[in-house]
Order: structure tokens, then C-alpha cells, then sequence
């Protein structure tokens, strides 16, 4: 199957999952306001960065072995992983809770989340076991199977926004409840597909303490991803996290708010586009590398197509951004508006480099990603923190990371496109 027919199976579930949340997006801001908003992007951006680590990466591993019992182990790696890192996840949000009185100052708002945080662990967990039945199902070629998740997944979130508002639940406790009720879904859809029943059929049958010695053999062998990509994909999220809680310790729970909605809404392209092409590149660039063929065609048609999309979109941003966001989430979200316009070249340059990230890990180029990942982040916190720390407005503070970050992504695709030849074939292009 070509990337494109890839593409095209993951595209239309996408489009749907991306289109859900931007449909409730205006009842949200209107129901909720933006404390309320604010508070919940906090505990969704640190669910989401101890997500990205709940498997501790083996998950993109799974698509690499060539026999389908190892990759069976490594999926039953995972959700062992899984389930251990979400138990830590619990206690550290019981940990969270226990220091909130500690709290004091510009940092005493954070604790109005502290209810929800006990909603930390099951959400943790649950995103480890879709992510790695999602990789599962990417490596069988189950593009569909993915996108019905996914779809599921949002539907149900927005069911029980929906059944909140109607209940007349607009705290940020009931938004976090939503989210753990729908992180039920994809996995259940996911197991409920067949993979289950494949995965028996194609593992490993090896019992006791001879099995164990296998899953830690597969650990060990593609340690790397523990040990560079798991501290690589948990700085990027990071990120996040550290600038909601910035933004709510200097500017309050309502700024914060206006720039959740703001950078949901205009990264949902990227989310959209980059995320159904990452998903399919890693396993046609994974095949590739196997093969010994150069990445650098793929990567330079991608590359190429998100830019194609990435600067027109920036530019309609700037023009219009305040007008929009007034007009689709209410007058007084003008405000996202206009820190859309700031921001859109930052995510201009997001959304040409993220999807092409995958390529490191097939390479076996993840160190170098990791002190990439290290770098940009720092700059983005420290631009950030700095003109918000100087007492300047958020505005600008998004401004100045739009003026330093696209000279970061150009350094990054850069490098990315150097490591995209297998070293046997620079070899014969040096003799020759």
C-alpha cells in the first residue's frame, strides 16, 4: 500500500476527529468562559505530557521487527508499561494534592484544579493502551481501524461536554470528568477490532519465567527508544504544561484560557494533516530505510506539501484572526484572536516540521533529536517567560516566539535531511 493510499484511509477519520472539538469549540466558550477553560488545559496538557511517555515509547517499536512475534512482545510490553506508569501517575497526582495547600502567591490559582487531579491516572493509563494498539494496528495496516478510534474517542468526549452543559456542570472538574469517561473508547474500540485475537494468534506463546526473560530481552533491545525518545517526547510536552502554568501563575486562570482555545483551534490543521501523515510516513519510512533507500524523496514531497499549506494558512491567520475567533466563539474571545495573529508564524513553522520528526527514529538519529527537542523547548519557555517576566503583555510574548523559533525549525528540518541517506549509500556517493 502506497503512503498515499495510506494517507487517504487515516485523512477522512482525521477530518471527522478534528472537526468534532472545532464544532464544540463555541458552545464550550460560551458555557464554560475562560477560567474554567484554562484550569482544564492545564490538567489535559499534563495528562497529555505524561501520555506521551506512558509506554515509555517501546509503542513505535512495534512497527520495526520483521517477525510478528517479537512485535507481539513488544505490544505486551507496553501495556504492561502502561499499567505501571499510570499507578505512578495516580500517585502523583495524590502527591499534587497533598502540596497544594504549600501553595502561595501568583501560584496559589493553580490549585483550583486539585479535585480533577485524581482523574490523573486512569487518563494515563488509557492513552498508554490506545497508543500502543494504535502502533499494533499501524503495523498490520489497520489505517481504518485507527481512524474509527479516533472518531469514537471525540464523539464521546463531546457527548459528555454536551450532557455537562445540559446538566449545568461548568466547572473545570466536569470538563475533566468528560475526558475521562471518552478515554474509555478508543482502546475498547481498538481490542474490540479483531486486534486482539490477531495478536494472540501472532505472539510469542512462551510461559513463566522464560516469557519474562523475552519481554526483557525486546526492552533491551530497542532501549533506545526508553532511553532518548521517551526523555525527547515527554521534554515536548512539557512544553506545554510549563506554559499554561506560567501563563496562569503571571497573567491568571482567564489568559491561560484564551490561549488554550487559541492554540487548540489553530493547530488543528496540524493535527489534522500532520498527524495522519506522521502516522503514515513512519511505517513507509520505516520500510524504506529496511530496503536501504534514501528518505530524502519522501521527506523533501512532504515537506514541500506542508509548506504549500502552512504559509497561506499563516498569512489568512494574521489578516483575519481577531474577526474570526468574535465571530465563531463570541465578542469576547477576541481576544484569542488577536494572539492567534501573534502566533501564526510559530505555527506555520510547527506545521511544516513536526509530522517529519518520525524520520530520526527510523534512522536511529533519536540523541540527536533529543538535544533538538531540548534546545527548542528552552527557547520557547525562556522567550516566553522572559517578556511575560518583564511585565509584557502575552501578545508580545507569543510575538517574540514567533520571531526566534521559525530560525530553530529551519536548523532542525536541516539536520533531519542530512541523516535521510543510509550510510552504505553516502558511502558509494563519496567513491563515485
Amino acid at each position: 500500500m502506497s503512503l498515499r493510499q495510506r494517507f487517504a484511509q487515516l485523512a477522512p477519520a482525521a477530518a471527522i476527529s478534528q472537526a468534532i472539538p472545532l464544532l464544540m469549540a463555541p458552545l464550550l466558550t460560551r458555557q464554560f468562559g475562560p477560567e474554567a477553560l484554562g484550569h482544564w488545559a492545564l490538567f489535559a496538557a499534563l495528562a497529555a505530557n505524561l501520555a506521551t511517555v506512558a509506554n515509555l515509547r517501546y509503542e513505535y517499536a512495534i512497527v520495526l521487527p520483521r517477525r510478528a512475534g517479537e512485535a507481539a512482545l513488544l505490544l505486551e510490553l507496553c501495556l504492561w508499561v502502561g499499567g505501571v506508569v499510570g499507578l505512578l501517575s495516580m500517585a502523583l497526582s495524590l502527591g499534587l494534592l497533598l502540596g497544594a495547600p504549600l501553595l502561595s502567591g501568583r501560584w496559589a490559582g493553580l490549585s483550583a484544579l486539585n479535585p480533577a487531579l485524581l482523574a490523573l491516572g486512569p487518563v494515563v493509563a488509557l492513552a498508554g493502551f490506545q497508543q500502543a494498539m494504535t502502533l499494533w494496528a499501524n503495523r498490520l495496516g489497520r489505517f481504518g481501524l485507527i481512524g474509527q478510534a479516533r472518531v469514537l474517542q471525540q464523539g464521546g468526549l463531546a457527548v459528555a461536554q454536551g450532557l455537562a452543559m445540559l446538566a449545568g456542570w461548568t466547572s473545570a472538574a466536569s470538563l475533566v470528568a468528560a475526558q475521562l469517561l471518552s478515554s474509555v473508547l478508543a482502546p475498547w474500540w481498538l481490542q474490540a477490532g479483531g486486534l486482539r485475537l490477531r495478536w494472540r494468534r501472532s505472539r510469542t506463546l512462551i510461559a513463566g519465567r522464560r516469557h519474562v526473560r523475552h519481554l526483557r530481552r525486546m526492552a533491551k533491545a530497542h532501549r533506545q527508544f526508553l532511553l532518548i525518545n521517551s526523555p525527547h517526547a515527554f521534554v515536548n510536552a512539557l512544553q506545554e504544561t510549563l506554559v499554561l502554568a506560567c501563563i496562569t501563575a503571571w497573567a491568571g486562570a482567564a489568559a491561560a484560557g484564551y490561549y488554550a482555545v487559541m492554540v487548540r483551534l489553530v493547530k488543528a490543521p496540524a493535527s489534522l494533516i500532520g498527524g495522519a501523515l506522521s502516522e503514515v510516513l513512519l511505517s513507509t519510512l520505516a520500510a524504506d530505510w529496511r530496503g536501504g533507500q534514501s528518505l530524502r524523496p519522501r521527506l523533501g514531497r512532504s515537506l514541500w506539501a506542508l509548506a504549500g499549506l502552512a504559509l497561506p494558512g499563516m498569512v489568512l491567520l494574521m489578516i483575519v484572526g481577531p474577526g474570526l475567533f468574535a465571530w465563531v466563539l463570541g465578542e469576547e474571545w477576541r481576544v484569542s484572536g488577536e494572539l492567534a495573529r501573534w502566533f501564526a508564524p510559530y505555527v506555520a513553522a510547527h506545521f511544516v516540521a513536526a509530522p517529519l520528526m518520525v524520520a530520526p527514529m527510523v534512522t536511529g538519529r533519536q540523541a540527536g533529536a533529543l538535544v533538538f527537542s531540548l534546545a527548542g523547548n528552552a527557547l520557547y519557555i525562556a522567550t516566553l517567560c522572559l517578556v511575560l517576566g518583564l511585565g509584557g503583555s502575552l501578545a508580545a510574548a507569543l510575538g517574540g516566539v514567533s520571531l526566534v523559533l521559525p530560525f530553530y525549525f529551519v536548523a532542525l528540518l536541516a539536520w533531519i535531511w542530512r541523516g535521510g541517506v543510509p550510510a552504505s549509500n553516502a558511502l558509494q556517493g563519496a567513491r563515485a
